[in-house]
């Protein structure tokens, strides 16, 4: 071989389309095992993670008498999503780390405050959540013990992951 004789490579014609549909498969392989990986990484917050615990639920629990259904008790520890409207328990109200979320607008914290199975304290362990003053759907674990604070005293804590505005189903 010369100095000046340059190298020739074979290439087979029939490689170069496999390499192409190997390519091809693979970046459109990629984003689904991403959005797969997403969803199982962050708990799958799409609206079938966790049962949803509704205010006729929450009010089966009677305060004056402390007896708690089977089935809340069954949901202790467990994720599940509830709607209802936050109300703020710190100064900075663009976003908040805990809040009560209460059935609806008017349970604002007046004198005498809502019953305490219509209060569920909320403390977000995830980030602050932005403040909604719609209605909200929030995910996370629910806890069934009650959490006293300054507004009186709420039978439910969820440590929450998420809140986002509510979407009927």
């Amino acid at each position: 071989m010369h100095g000046n004789q340059k190298n020739d490579v074979l290439v087979d014609p029939e490689a170069t389309p496999l390499a192409k549909k190997l390519v091809i498969g693979l970046l459109l392989t990629l984003p689904v095992v991403a959005v797969i990986i997403y969803g199982v990484t962050r708990g799958g917050s799409d609206k079938n993670s966790g049962r949803v615990v509704d205010w006729q639920m929450y009010r089966e629990f009677d305060p004056q008498t402390n007896q708690m259904p089977d089935r809340l008790r069954a949901l202790d520890g467990q994720k599940i999503r509830s709607p209802g409207f936050m109300v703020p328990l710190e100064d900075n109200r663009a976003r908040v780390s805990e809040f009560l979320l209460v059935p609806n607008p008017q349970a604002c914290i007046h004198a005498p405050p809502p019953p305490s199975n219509q209060m569920v304290y909320v403390r977000m362990v995830s980030g602050d959540a932005k403040t909604l003053f719609g209605p909200v759907m929030v995910e996370g674990i629910l806890r069934v013990t009650s959490q006293t604070h300054q507004y009186g005293t709420a039978s439910f804590q969820i440590y929450g992951e998420n809140v986002d505005p509510y979407q009927p189903d």
